[in-house]
């Protein structure tokens, strides 16, 4: 004798809404519940950020008892990092809120991420091109390489843009040299240009220029002193080649947008903000150091773009107050518990297939006084 089962003939509303409960309150634990991911080099990208924190403070702390006060309207954290709108030394024009970006300690700990993510390895030789447009980032770099254990050669530009280190008797030569007394960091620049246009500084008043040069000479630091940009560049990597000793360069640390080191407008929106290996098709034909590097198969390391790379670190835009080391998706993100979902998605499928395909919706209705409604038979 042949079984019948009995089934509504149309799902009532109520089950369909009973299922809308169920699947919100799985999404709802799949979100509330998450777990927290310690991300890879944590303890060694925490000691970067302090690191970092201490050079800051002791540059602020230089800044308001000997060169000029801390604008709270243009550094509304106090971070001391933040320069004038224009100076006699200022190259060209900046964005104030990438610099107030930079002026966060953390992000020492995403520059030891970088490094990792070029394939960088504690011994490794870096090359590091850095101006004054971003003495927080060149710090973040400094305090980097050294934190994992690298040998740095670094050539500036003198000068800076607009809210960069642009204060004629706080230049980033001069930044270089108070940390290094500190014993904050010991890496200093082995040469260094007056930066600019032409990386001569052109345009710039003739009292600017001698500022910059004696801030060359009163750091002690040699004077790339060229006629174009190519013999600037060509400088530049003599200088890389003579101080690397016959080591060949894990990566090559760009930080800022000097046209010697990353070219023109034309060719810096081609590359990516972060980790780059090679050459963009468009762009073979400007010479520059990072090109030069990346023909060589060298990793460039381009600290550039600031807002988004910070966005993508989980790093503050234009931060109110100042950020407190360890803050950050570069240190532990937050993540869904793969199991919880897992178990989550199967107990929704089940609900619902028992609810909508079998006559357990229909019985939960009738138990709750909602009968009545038509069944059909089952095969």
């Amino acid at each position: 004798m042949q079984r019948l089962y009995w089934r509504q003939a149309h799902v009532s509303r109520v089950v369909h809404v009973l299922v809308a409960v169920i699947a919100a309150g799985a999404l709802f634990a799949a979100e509330r519940f998450q777990q927290v991911r310690v991300e890879p080099d944590f303890e060694i990208k925490r000691a970067a950020a302090q690191r970092m924190e201490r050079g800051m403070e002791l540059l602020r702390n230089h800044r308001v008892r000997r060169v000029a006060p801390v604008d709270a309207a243009l550094d509304p954290t106090g971070s001391g990092m933040i320069g004038v709108a224009s100076s006699s030394t200022t190259t060209n024009a900046g964005s104030l809120a990438a610099k107030r970006t930079t002026a966060n300690p953390n992000w020492a700990a995403a520059m030891i991420d970088l490094l990792r993510r070029a394939g960088v390895e504690p011994g490794d030789a870096v090359a590091i091109g850095v101006s004054g447009s971003f003495p927080a980032l060149n710090l973040a770099a400094y305090v980097a390489v050294e934190e994992m254990g690298l040998e740095a050669v670094a050539i500036s530009s003198a000068g800076a843009s607009s809210f960069g280190a642009n204060l004629p008797g706080l230049t980033w030569l001069d930044m270089e040299r108070l940390l290094a007394a500190a014993e904050i960091t010991r890496t200093r620049s082995v040469a260094a240009s007056l930066g600019g246009t032409r990386d001569q500084a052109l345009g710039m008043q003739d009292r600017g220029r001698r500022q910059l040069r004696a801030a060359i000479d009163r750091n002690d630091v040699a004077f790339i002193d060229v006629d174009t940009e190519q013999t600037s560049i060509d400088q530049r990597m003599e200088l890389y080649d003579t101080r690397a000793e016959g080591r060949r360069f894990a990566a090559y640390i760009n930080v800022g947008g000097s046209l010697v080191s990353i070219g023109p407008k034309s060719v810096k929106r081609l590359y990516r903000a972060g980790v780059n290996l090679r050459p963009h098709p468009r762009g073979t034909h400007i010479d520059s150091v990072m090109m030069r590097f990346l023909n060589d198969t060298i990793p460039v390391i381009n600290l550039s773009k600031v807002v988004p790379l910070a966005e993508s670190y989980g790093l503050p835009v234009e931060p109110e107050s100042a950020p407190r080391v360890g803050e950050g998706a570069v240190f532990e993100k937050r993540t869904h518990d793969r199991r919880l979902v897992g178990a989550l998605v199967v107990g929704l499928l089940a609900a619902s297939f028992a609810l909508l395909r079998l006559d357990w919706g229909a019985r939960l209705v009738e138990l709750g006084g909602g009968g009545g409604s038509k069944l059909e038979r089952m095969v």
